[in-house]
């Protein structure tokens, strides 16, 4: 079945969104500004292990890879990282942003990291909304899986 226009939209949207703010988390690492004590060592150590993340997250999810909110109808992945995370690839980006933010230690960076957070937990809350009727055992499947953290942000059963 198409995704109605209105929908698709929305996602191109979300998706836009989410690529301006990661650009403004790397572009305020670049920047001079206020900074806070930062550690290289573990910024890149973070970045490093969110890239992995994301690659392993990428594999897992297979065919059913997309940028937009919606399911593209390859199923769903419950398997691998995902048995532990509902999304790891959110996470690794995430892991990433704090990483940079680390690294850097500038202050905007670390704000820009936060917004991102925040930014993620609402596009998921938009995302599940669509798994939820597109897979009937998401629900369950969301209720014993953490968020972004394995066991962190289990979701409720309605």
């Amino acid at each position: 079945m198409p995704t109605p226009p209105r929908t698709r939209m929305l996602g191109l949207v979300l998706v836009g969104l989410q690529g301006v703010i990661f650009l403004a988390v790397g572009v305020t690492a670049l920047l001079d500004g206020p900074g806070v004590e930062g550690s290289m060592w573990l910024g890149s150590t973070l970045v490093l292990l969110g890239l992995l993340g994301m690659f392993w997250s990428g594999k897992d999810l297979g065919r059913a890879l997309t940028p937009m909110p919606t399911p593209n109808g390859a199923g769903l992945a419950a398997g691998g990282i995902y048995s532990y995370v509902r999304h790891p690839m959110y996470a690794g980006i995430l892991v990433i942003a704090f990483g940079m933010a680390i690294g850097s230690g500038k202050l905007w960076t670390l704000v820009s990291a936060v917004v991102l957070l925040v930014f993620f937990d609402i596009k998921t809350r938009v995302e599940e909304g669509y798994l939820v009727r597109t897979y009937p055992g998401y629900e369950d499947y969301a209720a014993r899986t953490g968020k972004f953290v394995p066991g962190v942000g289990k979701r409720r059963i309605r």
